[in-house]
């Protein structure tokens, strides 16, 4: 079950990574750089049954699903009885639970899938495409060979990969933009990049290219500015293509969020610039994530789980200490504490407990947990 939980995490979790993180060639399209909605209620798992939580920690919907993930426009994708489908707010499904998996909506649409299986285990059927509110798969991409290929609704059109080349369709499943590049993602303020002979440039909605293919790294626009590399040179550009911000002080960086990116110094080790292209807040962290509500997770570089993960105010000071991550989780690159962030007044973080190491609750931003209950005699409950 936890298995499948991570991978309704990871999906989930590739939605705000896509939101700023630097593009590299041979990846799978990534999710949508949408604003994300947290929907006001987080889900909580107690005795192998899942519920929802509002943002002070009281139970809204009772625990009666086998799996729940964070809301999106609304709904939530639950699990019953190896069933997925969508309730809303009051926990009610409004599409049933027939499907094998499904990622959040975004746009109105969510990308799922059908799948059947024999008394052998073997697949006798595997539908996937895209379904609107009422549950109807409404898309069904031709010459795709896996939903992975397949990315969310960005700005009216979504990326897919059909025999090997990338193009996007529109929300009628037309192919507004033959499928004719190497690599392709989401659009974010207008705006996506693609791969043309090996090298990236900026796409607008027509498909018409307003940014030549002269980058080796590229990211989606935020506040204006895109994270982009040029022969080995690292910076920002603007949507005329010029490189606006040279990293004359840092190696690697995310795009802009709240006016700061996170960015890795000459030290190896990870601050925030401001754009003007300088660290406001020191390269001193191991592992970073974006500003969000005015509040960043980071991992301090001498800190061990449990106690590994903090929260920084915007100008670097500590104001949430002695948390922790998740350790067994797989991603571990630097820019990856984005699952902790703050949304809608809450935060996920690991409870540290040694025996079970999965296990997770959600604080606030004064750093008190809202759930699990937390009482000076037994501690978390």
């Amino acid at each position: 079950m936890r298995q499948k939980r991570l991978l309704y995490v990871l999906g989930a979790l590739m939605l705000i990574l896509w939101a700023a993180l630097p593009v590299q060639s041979q990846s799978e399209p990534r999710r949508s750089p949408q604003k994300e909605a947290c929907g006001g209620l987080w889900p909580v798992e107690q005795h192998k049954k899942w519920g929802y939580i509002n943002k002070t920690g009281r139970l809204i919907i009772p625990f009666k699903f086998d799996l729940a993930t964070d809301f999106s426009e609304g709904l939530a994708v639950v699990e019953i009885k190896g069933e997925c489908g969508y309730i809303d707010r009051t926990g009610n499904f409004v599409i049933p639970a027939r499907f094998h998996w499904g990622r959040p909506f975004s746009e109105g649409m969510a990308v799922a899938i059908i799948r059947h299986l024999d008394q052998k285990g073997e697949i006798t059927l595997n539908r996937f495409g895209y379904i609107d509110r009422s549950g109807a798969m409404v898309i069904q991409p031709q010459d795709v060979e896996s939903e992975k290929w397949l990315s969310n609704f960005s700005e009216g059109l979504a990326c897919l990969m059909q025999n090997d080349k990338f193009g996007y369709i529109d929300k009628a499943g037309r192919q507004v933009i033959p499928p004719r590049y190497d690599e392709a993602h989401p659009f974010s303020e207008g705006l996506a990049a693609v791969v043309i002979a090996g090298k990236f440039g900026y796409i607008d909605r027509s498909g018409k290219l307003v940014i030549p293919p002269r980058f080796e790294v590229a990211g989606p626009f935020s506040e204006g500015l895109a994270y982009i590399e040029a022969n080995g040179n690292p910076g920002y550009s603007d949507k005329s293509g010029t490189m606006v911000i040279k990293g004359k002080e840092f190696v690697e960086a995310r795009g802009f969020s709240e006016g700061l990116a996170a960015a890795k110094g000459k030290n190896g080790q990870y601050g925030y610039i401001d754009k003007t292209g300088n660290f406001v807040i020191q390269p001193q962290f191991h592992r970073v994530g974006d500003f969000s509500e005015g509040l960043a997770p980071v991992k301090p570089v001498d800190a061990g789980w449990p106690g590994d993960l903090a929260y920084i105010n915007r100008n670097g000071q500590i104001v949430i200490k002695s948390m922790s991550t998740l350790p067994d989780r797989p991603m571990k690159a630097e820019f990856d504490l984005h699952y902790y962030r703050f949304c809608g007044g809450a935060a996920r973080v690991g409870l540290g407990n040694p025996e079970d190491t999965d296990a997770e609750g959600y604080i606030n931003p004064e750093g008190k947990f809202i759930w699990p209950e937390v009482t000076s005699k037994k501690g978390l409950r």
